[in-house]
């Protein structure tokens, strides 16, 4: 049984810790290609945007999960449809309201309208001024570990380059991956740090057999505890994904 941690190197991953988990396994990450926005928006959400509409993709989604679509703002509210963690050309219906911690924007999807969390959203420049005429250059996805946790919410994502830290309500920077380090004494431990100016992270990370983010019924295989800025120490999960550039 082989037991593997890996880390991203040149949009790959190259395995630096093996024990005993799972024969001759590595880990791989597969995300399903995000579908094409179309050129006609107002054909698929049923809601033409306004020149200055704000268009969507669903963001810090694992490749298996998906995002909740409600009737309301907040968990409260019914679930209208779940978006694929790849979904493209949400557009911003122009509604925006705080639930508890957490911001909530209407949107228009495939046929469907209602309300899903800002913070599992990014502003999705590929499908502005859509035109399918005009072929855009054909880039390679990157495969990072994608990390998070709850109460506070917080997300670090870890690739070759650089370690992207997002703490909701709070510090927001990226930093150059300047170190990558096994465990000198566990095969399933290793510690990506990196630093710029004031800021500065330092994730230790493990491979596990499951961990769990405390608010989903969904198992990570990593586990993180991260030193931001030298001072204040985050824990939660990780996987494997796949980001389009």
């Amino acid at each position: 049984m082989k037991r593997t941690l890996v880390l991203a190197v040149a949009g790959v991953f190259s395995m630096i810790a093996s024990s005993s988990y799972a024969a001759n396994t590595t880990v791989t990450a597969n995300a399903a290609p995000a579908p094409t926005a179309p050129a006609n928006l107002a054909a698929t959400t049923g809601a033409a945007p306004a020149s200055n509409s704000r268009v969507y993709a669903v963001f810090k989604v694992a490749p298996d999960d998906g995002l909740n679509m409600r009737t309301q703002p907040g968990t409260g509210g019914s679930v209208v449809a779940v978006l694929p963690a790849n979904a493209k050309g949400l557009v911003g219906l122009g509604q925006e309201q705080k639930s508890g911690n957490s911001v909530w924007v209407k949107v228009a999807w495939a046929g469907q309208q209602g309300w899903v969390n800002k913070y599992y959203l990014r502003e999705d420049v590929d499908t502005v001024d859509y035109n399918p005429a005009k072929p855009k250059p054909v880039v390679k996805p990157e495969v990072v570990m994608q990390c998070g946790g709850t109460e506070p919410f917080w997300s670090m994502s870890v690739s070759e380059r650089e370690m992207k830290v997002n703490i909701m309500g709070g510090a927001q920077f990226t930093v150059p991956v300047n170190m990558r380090q096994q465990s000198a004494n566990s095969t399933t431990i290793a510690v990506v740090a990196g630093a710029r100016g004031n800021a500065s992270t330092t994730a230790f990370l493990e491979k596990v057999e499951d961990c769990s983010d405390g608010m989903s019924d969904k198992n990570y295989p990593y586990t993180v505890t991260a030193v931001l800025n030298g001072q204040k120490v985050m824990s939660g999960c990780c996987s494997l994904v796949t980001l389009a550039k």
